[in-house]
């Protein structure tokens, strides 16, 4: 079995997507296990992307690697506008594939991890897909987007799922239906200091999760309770000017470990932030988004 526990002395190229923070947030804890275990790691991310790895580790390689073009609606996800994106999409897609291939003549490396970007992968070395999402919670009429997502993910050798196997955190989300499909547990940076940090839980903390032109999304549902929050985290300079916010991770990540409640969208990287932290959870789905909408009705249950 394939998982992070596995891996040692090896060259690594490693790529997180770009669609909100939650994929460079959740990554760091396998990242650190990771270089424990005395590998080299080259990371392919955007410059925002880079900041926040390098706030955290001064022993990553970095490589400028574009983002996947993602246009948002203020509105919420949009069915229809993100079909329209498609053929961009499966052009950055095959773009991606052929820029890893050239990378892996020249630098040749043991594994080449990505986090939800189905493009990063290689010809050569071991390719790992890691997710939550095996099952993508779609309505039967979109059931070719289930197919695509199935093929897609069987082109990895192993995928890594962000889930514990006996809790299914993430329902039926996270199963699996490959053998070379293995849960690795939830990943938080909070584990990086979870047993040792100890922090009284006060504060009522705004988290402005996902894509930044959601955050008015956001901040209409909690606006009754905007006086009441301690502490603004993520917020876009142009949509709230407050004493209260913050934009630096490391400040972010003390305001979070002192939360008592946390109000966001209902994302699955901050769901198992949640448990790591064990404070209490206000959130919202984010409107048209499914898997949201499902995480949001399974947190109720």
């Amino acid at each position: 079995m394939l998982t992070p526990n596995r891996i040692h002395n090896a060259k690594i190229i490693f790529s997180p997507l770009n669609w909100g923070m939650g994929h460079v947030s959740r990554s760091l804890p396998i990242l650190e296990q990771l270089l424990r275990q005395n590998n080299v790691i080259t990371v392919f991310c955007s410059a925002p992307q880079e900041a926040i790895y390098a706030s955290y580790f001064n022993n990553l390689h970095f490589i400028r690697h574009d983002s996947y073009s993602f246009s948002f609606s203020s509105e919420g996800f949009k069915l229809a506008k993100f079909i329209r994106q498609l053929p961009s999409l499966i052009r950055q897609h095959v773009k991606e594939r052929n820029r890893i291939n050239q990378y892996l003549r020249t630098n040749p490396s043991d594994y080449i991890i990505s986090d939800q970007r189905y493009g990063f992968r290689g010809k050569s070395g071991c390719s790992i897909f890691i997710t939550h999402q095996c099952t993508l919670p779609l309505p039967w009429y979109l059931g070719f987007g289930q197919y695509i997502n199935r093929f897609l993910i069987k082109r990895f050798h192993a995928t890594w799922i962000l889930d514990n196997e006996k809790e299914r955190y993430a329902g039926k989300l996270s199963k699996t239906f490959t053998e070379t499909q293995h849960y690795i547990g939830i990943k938080s940076r909070f584990q990086l200091e979870c047993n040792s940090v100890k922090t009284e839980k006060k504060l009522k903390v705004l988290l402005f999760n996902g894509p930044i032109e959601f955050q008015a999304i956001l901040l209409n549902a909690f606006n009754t309770e905007f006086d009441q929050f301690d502490v603004i985290i993520g917020a876009d300079a142009e949509l709230i000017h407050d004493s209260r916010c913050i934009r630096s991770w490391n400040e972010a990540d003390q305001s979070l470990r002192a939360a008592a409640v946390i109000y966001s969208f209902c994302g699955y990287t901050t769901l198992m932030d949640v448990i790591c932290l064990g404070c209490e959870w206000r959130c919202i789905p984010t409107p048209g988004q499914w898997e949201q909408l499902y995480l949001h009705k399974k947190t109720l249950t």
